[in-house]
C-alpha cells in the first residue's frame, strides 16, 4: 500500500488540466495555471501553488485521455515478499480502494535545475487515508505456519510524506517532458489503525491479534517499510514516468 502515498508528487507538474484542442487526444496543458520562472528561490513557491490547485481537479480524472479518478485510487493486485528475522513470507493486496489524495496538499517544494538536469525535494501533507480491500498471506513466524486471508481496512492519521526525485528534461513533438530517473519517497505517520478477519480461524484470536498491531503499529511499520521498498519503490517511478509522458512542462515553466 506504500507505494501510493508517493503518487501525489506527480501533482506538482500540473496535470489534468484541461487539453488544448490540438494536442486534446495526447497531452494536457495548463492554460489556466501560472507560468512559473525558472528562478530557484520563485520555482518552488509557483510549482506549490499549481499543486494546490490542481489536487481537487484530479479527483475525477481525464475521460479525453483515459485518466481514471483517483479519489478512491483503485488498487487491483500488488504483492510484498517479506523476511526479517523470525517472519518469512508473501502477502498480497487485492481490489484496494485508497481514499483521502484529494486532500493532500503541498507544504513545501524545492527545485534544482541544471541545464536538463532536474532535482526535487516535495513534502506534502495528507490529514487521512483510508485504505480497505481483501489480503491473502503465507507466512512463517518461528515455526508457525500461517495462510490468512480476508478482508481489511487501515486508517492512517497525518500523513506526512517527504519524495526526493532526480531526473532530466527531453524534447518530443516540440514540446519539452520530464523523465525521471530516480525517486525515493519517506511517508512519517502520526497514527494508524488496523481491522482485517481471516488471520485466524478463531475470531477471538483474530481480535487479540489486531489488538497487538494496533499497539505496536509503529515497531511494525518501521520494520515493513525498508523491508518492501524494493517492491513498490520501483512501481512509483514507473508509473510516475507513465504519466509524465502526458504533460508537457513548458505549458508552465517559462523556457
Amino acid at each position: 500500500m506504500h507505494f501510493t502515498i508517493g503518487l501525489m508528487c506527480l501533482m506538482a507538474l500540473g496535470v489534468n488540466a484541461a487539453p488544448s484542442p490540438a494536442d486534446s487526444s495526447k497531452y494536457f496543458t495548463a492554460k489556466d495555471l501560472p507560468k512559473c520562472s525558472t528562478n530557484e528561490d520563485q520555482l518552488g513557491e509557483c510549482i506549490k501553488q499549481i499543486f494546490n490547485t490542481m489536487t481537487p481537479r484530479l479527483k475525477d480524472g481525464n475521460p479525453d485521455l483515459k485518466i481514471p479518478p483517483y479519489e478512491p485510487f483503485h488498487l487491483n493486485r500488488t504483492s510484498f515478499q517479506y523476511s526479517s528475522g523470525t517472519v518469512n513470507g508473501r502477502i498480497t493486496v487485492r481490489n484496494a480502494k485508497i481514499y483521502g489524495f484529494a486532500s493532500n496538499t503541498a507544504k513545501d517544494v524545492s527545485i534544482k535545475v541544471d541545464g536538463d538536469k532536474v532535482r526535487m525535494r516535495l513534502i506534502t501533507y495528507m490529514p487521512t487515508m483510508k485504505i480497505i480491500g481483501s489480503y491473502k498471506a503465507d507466512m512463517q513466524v518461528n515455526q508457525l505456519q500461517l495462510k490468512p486471508k480476508g478482508e481489511f481496512n487501515v486508517t492512517l492519521k497525518d500523513v506526512e510524506t517527504t519524495t526526493l526525485t532526480e531526473g532530466e528534461i527531453y524534447r518530443k513533438d516540440g514540446h519539452r517532458f520530464l523523465r525521471l530517473s530516480r525517486i525515493d519517497t519517506k511517508p512519517k505517520i502520526g497514527d494508524l489503525k488496523i481491522k482485517a478477519n481471516g488471520i485466524f480461524a478463531d475470531p477471538e484470536l483474530d481480535e487479540l491479534a489486531l489488538n497487538v498491531a494496533n499497539q505496536y503499529w509503529r515497531d511494525i511499520y518501521g520494520i515493513m517499510l525498508p523491508e518492501t521498498r524494493q517492491y513498490w519503490q520501483p512501481l512509483i517511478l514507473r508509473m510516475f514516468n507513465e504519466s509524465l509522458e502526458l504533460v508537457p512542462i513548458d505549458q508552465f515553466i517559462e523556457e
